[in-house]
Formats: C-alpha cells, structure tokens, sequence
C-alpha cells in the first residue's frame, strides 16, 4: 500500500501496546502505570481525530466537493451534542463507544479493500463480514466473562462511564448463550475467506494476509483481555489513520502546481509537514492537559465529542474509494473489483 515499512507498521503497531497493557492488567503491580496507559489510548485517538477536519478545510479544493455539508456540519454536530451534554443524557456514552468501535473496523474494512483492489479479487462482503461477526464474537466472549467487570474496574473511569459498563456488564446471561452461535458464525466467514484466498493464491497480496491477520489476532486479543485489548483497539486505530494520512498528502501534493491549496504547500516537504504535525500535536496537547483544567467540564466535553462526531461523519465522504482521486492518492485503480 505504502511500502514495506509503513505497511508493517501499520498492521503491527497494536502488538506491542497489547503487550505491556497485558503485562500490567495480569500482574496486577503497577495499576498507576495502567490507567496512565488507558488514559494515553484516549489522548491519542484525541489526537488523530482534527487531522480529518485539516484534510477537508486546509484544501479547497476537497471543501469544494461537498461545500454545503462541510459547512453546515459543524453547527449541527455542535448544536446536537451541547443539547446532550447539557441535558446530561448518559446515552451519549454508549452510542459514542459503539460509534468509535463500528468506526474502527471501516478503517480496518477500508484499508483490507485496498490490498483486495490491489491484488485485482475478493468479496467487499467477506472483508467486512469477517471483521464484524468476528468483533461481535469478541465481545461477546468478554461480556460473558466476569473477569471483565473486575479489569475494568482498575481504570479510573468517571461517573457516567463507569455506570454505562455496569449497565453493559448486565448482559452477561444473554451472552453467554450467544457465544456459541457466534462462534460458529466466524467459523464459517472464516472458512470462506480461507477458501477465497486459496482460490486466488497465485494473484495473492501478502501484505492484505499480514494486515488481515493482524486484524484477526486483535480482535481474538479483545476477546482475551478486554482491557488491554481495548487500549491497543484504540491506540492502534491512531497510529493508522496518521500514517495513512501522512503517506496520502505526500502522494496527493507530490507535484507543485501554482493553485497549490494552503494544506498541500504545508505538507510537501516532509520536514515541513512533521515540524506542521508536531506544533498540531502540541496544540491538541495543551488543549487537554491546561484548557481542560480551566474551563468548564461541559464546554470541554462538547469540543471533544463535537470533534469525535465530525471525523466519524466526514472520513465516510472523504475517503471513498470508488472517488478517482481518493484511488490515485492511494495506488489502486478506479475500477470496482470482482467479488
């Protein structure tokens, strides 16, 4: 997709993060250490999530496309999130985890599209019905559990989300006799995929085996520790969606031209466009560490969500790939694949 070591990167960076998540949520020693990490997963997604917003006004030509829904989001996000925060409606809680975790695998849905489109073969429904009858089973296996409740416990939630997981852990019975159809659900879109793959072994993308595989073993890491799997889930989904977009910009304003957009003249030169990153970061940084301290939680809860909804919204326009320039920027060709 980008190269051998972006790609690794990309499929591989959640394994280390698991590791010393699990190494700390098994040994218990250091629950200090823990939270800090589970408070670092939440920063990090922070991070990522307004470089979509960069993408979309930092380019006129990209905020031309759909002019009206690029201007008109950000009040309505706004405006419906305030009137949520302020009414304290615990449902925000909820829908958002299960907004940021349907969000998570069209990522991962996304980018296996791309090694399919590369390769030239394989179903858009088994690559997504094998991410998400796999995360359904994960999660049911740690909601039948009553280790989970206990692990989650040791992170220091707030009040609301600490009753939004009490809620969730209230489904155990009914998941415990899911579990086992689930289980054989994934069986089958697994054994379909494998048949799909051994079908075409001689056109096959060795990179989409190591990224879906990856995908797979993260999934079976949530079903196996829930908290530390949730840390490298969150994490990893940042450290993607940031090289996918540092690799993308470098495609897309490779060429100089003169109505070069204020964003491409930013980004050309890699130096410039980390130096650009860095003062970003440190900006979303001291958003969270000082601005939080000094306003008003409500206010701070409405930039964050507003925010959160806004890249959710957005990345399903920007990054189409039946869009020619999204599959220029991407290496693949504009053609639809066979399924």
């Amino acid at each position: 997709m980008f190269g051998a070591r972006a790609d690794l990167t990309i499929a591989l960076c959640w394994i280390p993060i698991f590791a010393v998540a699990h190494l700390l949520s098994v040994t218990g020693t250091n629950d200090v250490l823990l939270n800090r990490m589970f408070r670092a997963a939440f920063v990090l997604s922070l991070l990522h999530q307004p470089l979509t917003l960069a993408l979309v006004y930092g380019d006129r030509e990209q905020f031309a496309l759909r002019k009206r829904l690029f201007t008109w989001s950000p009040p309505i996000a706004v405006g419906l999130i305030a009137v949520a925060v302020l009414a304290d409606l615990w449902i925000v809680v909820p829908i958002a985890a299960i907004w940021n975790t349907i969000h998570t695998l069209q990522q991962r849905y996304g980018l296996s599209r791309i090694y399919s489109r590369k390769a030239g073969y394989g179903s858009a429904r088994l690559d997504r019905a094998v991410l998400y009858v796999g995360m359904v089973t994960a999660l049911l296996v740690a909601g039948s559990s009553a280790k989970t409740l206990a692990a989650l416990g040791r992170v220091m939630l707030d009040d609301r989300n600490t009753a939004a997981i009490t809620d969730l852990t209230s489904v155990r019975p009914y998941a415990l006799w899911l579990v086992t159809p689930a289980l054989a659900a994934f069986a089958v879109v697994l054994w379909l995929l494998l048949r799909q793959e051994r079908a075409h072994v001689a056109e096959a993308n060795p990179a989409k085996w190591v990224y879906q595989g990856s995908s797979l073993a993260l999934i079976a890491a949530i079903a196996y520790d829930p908290l530390a799997g949730f840390v490298a889930y969150v994490a990893a989904h940042a450290i993607e969606y940031t090289i996918v977009v540092d690799k993308t910009v470098e495609r897309r304003y490779a060429a100089p031209r003169p109505d070069m957009p204020l964003l491409g003249r930013l980004v050309r030169d890699r130096r410039v466009r980390w130096a650009s990153f860095a003062v970003f970061v440190g900006v979303i940084l001291w958003f969270e560490s000082g601005v939080r301290a000094t306003i008003p939680g409500h206010a701070y809860l409405i930039v964050v969500y507003s925010v959160g909804i806004l890249h959710f919204w957005y990345d399903s326009f920007i990054w189409k790939l039946r869009r020619p320039a999204v599959a220029k920027d991407l290496g693949i060709g504009a053609a639809a694949p066979a399924s």
